[in-house]
């Protein structure tokens, strides 16, 4: 729980959501004289009712339903404008390891972590599932097969997280027979990705993956991109033929653009993907942490060990006019040119929101400065209430990172302004 509810604090900060985006507003609905609301955990005899189902599907809310095994945790996420047909569900997920040589030796990979459900039929809504392991196993990237018949099948690609152990997010309908999650091999990993060079810090390693440990590259735009259609099956998020939900957000949870206001554009859709083949034009990129040189708040900072890492003036990137390349979007910019000047960043992507969130810049994290602290970014003074992945660039644009100890009402996010 304490895991989750800090994710949904950093994403909070990050994307300037109000909470009731991450999934405060709980709805409770009361089954089997038991009460389940949007962050439950799955009963011992893992069966989630239809009722539960019914009014998860008659809500349009997100519900996560939490378990675990002697090898891992796990939790599916649903949304409810995605149940077609509400029916009993058993969630529960175990471990095993019968196959695992096969599959090592078929895959080529050492990093296999097989997994099987109670339940083989098949989900008729799009849900997302997470398997997360408490050890840092290594992986930048994983896919995930079925064994049929002494032969592999992949039938998904994950999204790997390793801020807190290693975590593997991915979609799956057919739950029949056994899973392996074939992680790859970051050497390999390196040798793939489009962009090989990673910039070291003088106070710290290099820009970093979401382990926090140095790494010489992650994946990169155009190989997820490569995979869009399954990506958006990952993430189980998706509404109606994209149409708003009942709630007014879009399909990856967001609260309708104001007016005037540029909307969010996905990277990992068709027509979307980055060609650096066209200048796109040029926009102006700075960095500030400003609001740590407030007393209280460098108190703060210094308590946290991180006194050393704040900028006399503030400033760890300079204003600068830079150039982008057509359909780029303020992450890539942002990732670019860190690793040019060789300052250190870590990241990770968050699918609910299908956007890369910001973990920290110049070794200054979330939670720093203080319990609402983290990092904001802007574009020509207005603070997207989506992620820095979903903003494309327009030639002129002024981009502002800018660290916030008071979830963005220090740096002037208007609409947070009068919400204490």
């Amino acid at each position: 729980m304490k895991n989750i509810l800090k994710k949904i604090i950093s994403i909070t900060i990050c994307f300037l959501m109000i909470l009731s985006v991450t999934g405060c507003s709980n709805i409770t609905v009361k089954a089997d004289n038991r009460d389940f609301n949007t962050d439950s955990e799955i009963p011992s005899n893992g069966v989630i009712s239809k009722n539960i189902f019914q009014e998860l599907k008659d809500s349009g809310e997100m519900a996560l339903f939490n378990g675990k095994n002697d090898d891992f945790t796990y939790q599916w996420m649903f949304i409810g404008s995605d149940i077609s047909s509400p029916k009993d569900l058993n969630l529960l997920v175990s471990s095993t390891d019968k196959r695992t040589k096969l599959v090592k030796e078929k895959s080529g990979s050492d990093k296999v972590y097989g997994f099987k459900f109670e339940e083989e039929t098949n989900l008729d809504s799009k849900t997302a599932l997470s398997i997360i392991y408490k050890k840092d196993l290594g992986c930048t990237a994983a896919d995930i097969y079925q064994v049929k018949d002494s032969e592999l099948k992949k039938v998904t690609t994950a999204t790997v997280e390793n801020s807190e152990g290693t975590t593997f997010n991915f979609s799956i309908k057919d739950r029949k027979g056994e899973f392996y999650i074939v992680g790859s091999d970051p050497k390999q990993a390196a040798i793939d990705a489009d962009s090989k060079d990673v910039s070291s810090s003088g106070s710290n390693s290099s820009t970093n993956d979401s382990n926090g440990s140095s790494s010489s590259s992650s994946p990169s735009r155009s190989e997820l991109a490569k995979k869009s259609e399954e990506v958006k099956q990952q993430l189980g998020i998706d509404t109606s033929k994209g149409q708003p939900n009942k709630n007014g957000k879009d399909k990856y949870l967001t609260d309708p653009t104001p007016a005037g206001k540029p909307k969010p554009v996905e990277w990992n859709e068709s027509g979307n993907e980055v060609d650096k083949s066209k200048v796109g034009g040029y926009c102006t990129l700075s960095i500030t942490c400003k609001t740590l040189l407030e007393p209280a708040n460098k108190k703060v900072a210094i308590s946290n060990g991180k006194g050393s890492m704040i900028p006399s003036d503030g400033v760890i990137y300079k204003t600068k006019k830079v150039k982008f390349y057509k359909n780029e979007s303020v992450f890539d910019v942002l990732l670019r040119e860190v690793k040019a000047n060789s300052i250190h960043m870590e990241y990770s992507m968050t699918p609910i929101y299908n956007s890369n969130y910001i973990e920290g810049i110049h070794n200054l994290y979330e939670f720093d400065g203080g319990e609402l602290s983290g990092w904001m970014y802007s574009v020509n003074g207005w603070f997207p209430n989506y992620g820095c992945s979903r903003y494309q660039l327009k030639d002129g644009d002024v981009i502002k990172w800018v660290y916030t100890c008071d979830l963005g009402r220090d740096v002037g996010c208007d609409w947070m302004a009068g919400s204490k």
